[in-house]
């Protein structure tokens, strides 16, 4: 039988005052700063919204009122916009410090305005948009606050939402404060006049660090892109499904900042691209590369292998996923690898090779000293290839004596601190 903590004497008493809401609300103006922290917790949880709304009036009180939640390590893909959100203050207004004069419209009450910090995840479904529950909530009281209160996202999820109310939500925020946008939009429609003022608004962002976008659009301007030139924070770009097939240079042309991460997943991207991205800015600074699910057959030897040349230096993570590279173009980008001397992890599985052929990469590899983790295809041997991206019939006894002999080279090359994984492990 589970026992619970006892209740302190904090917390009883906060439970009592928050039984009757009206003294709740009388008891704020007396109340030491001290003790907003544990009330407007309790008050959020409970559900208690006339109090919580009380003490957001209680400017000077408040400076800071921290809604966000962290969606570091979570699926944002399955958020809800009434998902409980943590509800704690973080800083509280101290008699000596100075309020922070802001270009925006002096608050009618002549206080210091109060920061809401709240993650926001806003959804549509099929092209329509209803905001609702807590991002509804929240974002009414700034609008009709007259500039009293002033909303920091961030980090803001966007799925499937018009880019017309996208502009209207983000004129409610401070774009200043955003660090991450993660967009996933579906739809085949939009004007390109509301796509425009949104990508001027991205570009309003100054600490943008992470901009991640999926389903983009088959028709989409990739010329918008040099909307977002004056982001000087952007450290991470996420191109996911998206439709850049000899556009990447108008996409990244713009950004003056070699970017840290560049994930392009699906992208359709040619020779032209690749040969683009080896010759720009950002080649030199990559520590992560994702080009999985691009055909890249036709690029070795050639552009690849100039790109990984260029990369070397800097590059710790690279995916080679699903990119129809045969065996003898993977034995062509060796040298190009080998150089890559702060390399962590490498995945290169549901590309067609054989046995020999990964222990051919995994043998010149293991001089690799940073390298830890590795993803290999099936052997063509364990399976029957319907195609470059699909197989059938696995042979599972024979994958798994494979794989033991992967392990017993790398124990040869004293290399047992290389973890080996291959597609089936991630199934």
């Amino acid at each position: 039988m589970n026992r619970q903590d006892p209740l302190s004497l904090l917390d009883l008493a906060t439970q009592s005052l928050l039984s009757d809401e009206d003294s709740a609300v009388r008891a704020l103006e007396e109340l030491p700063v001290g003790l907003f922290p544990v009330l407007s917790t309790a008050a959020f949880d409970g559900g208690h919204i006339k109090t919580v709304t009380a003490m957001v009036q209680a400017k000077s009180k408040l400076k800071v009122l921290d809604f966000t939640h962290d969606f570091e390590h979570s699926n944002w893909e399955e958020c809800s916009e009434t998902s409980p959100a943590p509800f704690v203050i973080t800083h509280t207004l101290e008699e000596t410090e100075q309020p922070t004069i802001s270009s925006r419209e002096q608050c009618q009450w002549d206080r210091e305005p109060v920061e809401i910090h709240a993650d926001l995840f806003l959804g549509g479904l099929f092209g329509f948009f209803h905001l609702s529950g807590f991002p509804s909530y929240i974002l009414q009281r700034v609008e009709k606050s007259h500039g009293c209160l002033r909303l920091h996202c961030r980090t803001l999820v966007i799925n499937q939402v018009p880019f017309r109310s996208l502009v209207e939500i983000l004129g409610v925020l401070e774009l200043e404060a955003i660090r991450e946008v993660r967009l996933h939009h579906r739809s085949g429609f939009c004007f390109e006049s509301d796509l425009i003022q949104f990508f001027a608004q991205l570009g309003q962002m100054s600490n943008l660090g992470n901009l991640i976008m999926s389903d983009i659009p088959w028709d989409f301007p990739a010329d918008t892109f040099s909307l977002l030139s004056p982001l000087g924070h952007l450290q991470k770009l996420h191109l996911i499904f998206g439709y850049l097939s000899g556009q990447l240079s108008k996409m990244l042309g713009g950004l003056k900042k070699p970017l840290e991460t560049l994930v392009m997943n699906g992208c359709r991207l040619t020779e032209n691209d690749i040969t683009y991205l080896a010759q720009s800015i950002h080649a030199t600074r990559l520590k992560e590369l994702v080009l999985c699910s691009n055909n890249l057959s036709q690029m070795v030897p050639g552009p690849l292998e100039v790109l990984l040349g260029e990369v070397s230096g800097t590059l710790e993570h690279l995916n080679l996923r699903s990119c129809r590279l045969k065996e003898a173009q993977l034995q062509a980008l060796l040298p190009a690898l080998c150089r890559c001397s702060r390399l962590r992890s490498l995945v290169f599985y549901d590309n067609v090779i054989s046995t020999s052929g990964i222990m051919n990469v995994l043998q010149h590899l293991a001089k690799l000293k940073n390298l830890k983790r590795v993803q290999y295809p099936v052997p063509a041997e364990c399976v029957v290839y319907l195609d470059e991206y699909r197989w059938e019939n696995l042979n599972r006894v024979e994958l798994a004596r494979v794989h033991t002999k992967l392990q017993e080279m790398l124990r040869a090359l004293q290399r047992t601190d290389m973890e080996l994984t291959n597609s089936t492990s991630m199934v």
